[in-house]
């Protein structure tokens, strides 16, 4: 009867060793994948293959989108905070290419309430040259414009059919950036990380949406209006502000 229960023990000890092998939970850090998706008026975003309608009654095909991301950070259950980066560049140039940027970042396992970054170059990165920065680094001497109108914080470029001829031969070129223009971007919604069934996170950015609401539309058949770079930033608040307004958090 001792060896009986000996054996009904170490069978019970073993179903429950299968029974956690079957179901992990893991306590330590966890490979995340952030997407950002670019679209155009909820459709995917194609470099240059595409012709998208425009409000007015033009047609654009875009060939860049891009846009800068400070402080990228995950908001845990309990209000403390996880950073993931403190720079990221987000950039659509690519006609080969699809309409979706990741990032993979090692998070703690945990319960999490909202995502929240600063949209553009925070000033304290702002304030630094290129010459700080390696080639490849985000802050490159690519993006930056010069010592007193610092970095590109966003970009969105396109060609313009406005007679509605076949002609895509108007460009457009909308280059923001300044310390007063820093936004910051936060978004709530509950998920889980603990290596089981984790979500997806997908923060998307539309472009259309960017240059109109609904009811303003900016527009572009304004000589005045077709070219946004380094000192007339005034004329890009309105973009940058629905720009900043327009991003949206998937959690599936």
């Amino acid at each position: 009867m001792k060896y009986l229960s000996l054996i009904a023990l170490f069978a019970l000890l073993f179903f429950a060793a299968c029974q956690d092998d079957d179901d992990p939970v893991q306590t330590g850090d966890i490979a995340t994948t952030i997407q950002f998706r670019a679209e155009y008026d909820d459709t995917d975003l194609a470099i240059q293959s595409a012709t998208y309608a425009y409000p007015t009654g033009a047609e654009l095909k875009a060939t860049l989108f891009q846009y800068y991301v400070s402080d990228l950070t995950l908001i845990a259950a309990d209000s403390s905070e996880v950073e993931l980066s403190e720079i990221e560049l987000i950039r659509y140039d690519d006609a080969t290419a699809d309409n979706i940027e990741e990032r993979t970042y090692d998070v703690p396992a945990g319960d999490y309430i909202g995502l929240r970054f600063g949209l553009g170059v925070k000033p304290e990165l702002n304030a630094l040259d290129p010459n700080n920065f390696a080639a490849d680094d985000p802050l490159n001497e690519n993006e930056f414009w010069n010592s007193t109108a610092r970095y590109v914080f966003a970009k969105i470029e396109a060609n313009a059919d406005l007679e509605n001829d076949g002609t895509f031969d108007t460009g457009l070129s909308y280059h923001m950036g300044s310390d007063a223009l820093y936004s910051i971007v936060t978004f709530t919604g509950s998920f889980t990380l603990d290596g089981d069934n984790d979500p997806q996170l997908i923060v998307t950015s539309d472009v259309l949406k960017a240059l109109s609401d609904g009811m303003d539309t900016f527009d572009i058949a304004d000589p005045e209006k077709q070219r946004v770079h380094g000192g007339n930033q005034a004329v890009a608040t309105e973009i940058w502000e629905r720009l900043a307004g327009q991003f949206e958090l998937l959690i599936q």
